[in-house]
C-alpha cells in the first residue's frame, strides 16, 4: 500500500483535491486497500477551499515512509507560495517522499521552495506565462496536460489533475488498473493532445475590452469567412493598426493567430460530431482544404484528425 499526502490551504480547488482523491480510491475496494491518503494544513482543522467546501486536515507531520507528497491549486496558491512555513515544510519532507507533485497552479508552491528548478513543469494555461516571468529558472511546457521530470509530476488545471493522477497508478500499479479506474469514474484515460485544445474560447470569455470581445465573437461565429484584419477592425469600430495592436497586447496574440485557432476549434467540435467528411469540414471552418486542415490540427493539438475522432466512435 503506497501512502499520498495531500497539502491543501484556505481558498484552494476542491476539484484539485477531490478529483485525484477519487481516482485513488477507485482501487481502493474492500480488502484490497492500494492507497492511504491524509489531507495536510498548516494547522490542522476544517480548511474553507475557494468553493466553500471545507475539509478537514491533519496539521503537517513527518512524511518518512510516504509515497507522494501532492500540492493542490487555487486561488489560495500564491499565498500559500508565500507561506515560509509552509514552504520550508516542503523543501524539507521533499526529501522524504519519492514523488512530488502539483496540481494546477500548486506548481507556484513548489516553485516558491526551489524543487522545479531546471526542470520542465506546467500549469493552467491562463498562468504559464506567470510561471515563466517568476520562476525563469523552470522549462515551463505550455502544451501538456500534464509533465513528469525525475520525481516531478506538474498537471495543467484543474480537471488535468485526473489525467497526472491516472498516470502515477499507472506507474505504480501497471495501465490495466489504471484503465479499470478511468472506466468505472467515464472518464479518458489519457486524453489526446495538449492543453491548447481547451482555452481558445476561454479566452474570449477573459477580454475586458467590449470591442475586441465583439470582434472575437464574430470570429467565432463566423469562421467560414474571409476574416481580415480590415474587417475586424471595422467590426470594432477601430482603425486596423489600433486593433491589431490592442487585440495582440490583449490576448497576447495575433489576430491572424486567434483567427487559425478559432477555426480550428471549430473544427475539433465538428470532428467530435462525427457528421461530416473532412473535406467538408475544412469548408465550413474557412480552412482551404482537408489537407490543411490535417496539417494544422496536428501542429496546433498534437494529435491527428483521426485520432481525436477515435477517441469519440473508435474509427
Amino acid at each position: 500500500m503506497r501512502k499520498i499526502a495531500f497539502i491543501c490551504f484556505p481558498d484552494f480547488q476542491s476539484l484539485d483535491l477531490i478529483g485525484p482523491m477519487e481516482v485513488f480510491s477507485g482501487l481502493n475496494q474492500e480488502g484490497k486497500k492500494k492507497y492511504e491518503l491524509s489531507i495536510l494544513s498548516e494547522f490542522g482543522g476544517n480548511v474553507t477551499g475557494s468553493s466553500g467546501l471545507g475539509i478537514q486536515t491533519i496539521a503537517l507531520q513527518n512524511l518518512k515512509g510516504y509515497d507522494s507528497l501532492i500540492i493542490v491549486g487555487g486561488k489560495g496558491a500564491k499565498k500559500a507560495s508565500q507561506n515560509s512555513t509552509l514552504i520550508s515544510y516542503i523543501q524539507k519532507e521533499s526529501k522524504n517522499v519519492t514523488r512530488l507533485v502539483s496540481i494546477c497552479t500548486g506548481c507556484f508552491v513548489l516553485a516558491a521552495a526551489g524543487l522545479l528548478d531546471g526542470k520542465k513543469a506546467t500549469t493552467h494555461w491562463q498562468k504559464l506565462k506567470q510561471l515563466q516571468t517568476i520562476y525563469p529558472k523552470i522549462k515551463v511546457d505550455d502544451n501538456a496536460i500534464y509533465v513528469n521530470d525525475g520525481d516531478t509530476y506538474t498537471s495543467a488545471g484543474v480537471s488535468a489533475g485526473i489525467d497526472l493522477t491516472l498516470s502515477l497508478i499507472a506507474d505504480d500499479y501497471g495501465k490495466a488498473l489504471s484503465r479499470d479506474v478511468a472506466k468505472e469514474l467515464v472518464i479518458y484515460y489519457h486524453r489526446p493532445g495538449g492543453q491548447k485544445q481547451f482555452s481558445n474560447y476561454l479566452k474570449m470569455q477573459s477580454i475586458e475590452n467590449v470591442k475586441l470581445q465583439k470582434a472575437c465573437a464574430y470570429i467565432c461565429n463566423n469562421p467560414q469567412e474571409e476574416l481580415t484584419i480590415l474587417k475586424l477592425a471595422s467590426i470594432s469600430n477601430m482603425s486596423p493598426r489600433n486593433f491589431s495592436r490592442k487585440f495582440t497586447q490583449e490576448l497576447q496574440l495575433t489576430p491572424g493567430k486567434y483567427v487559425e485557432e478559432t477555426r480550428l476549434e471549430k473544427a475539433k467540435l465538428l470532428l467530435e460530431q462525427n457528421q461530416l467528411p473532412l473535406s467538408k469540414i475544412a469548408t465550413e471552418v474557412g480552412i482551404s482544404s482537408s489537407d490543411v486542415l490535417c496539417r494544422l490540427f496536428k501542429k496546433h493539438f498534437s494529435v491527428s484528425t483521426s485520432e481525436y475522432k477515435k477517441h469519440f466512435y473508435g474509427g
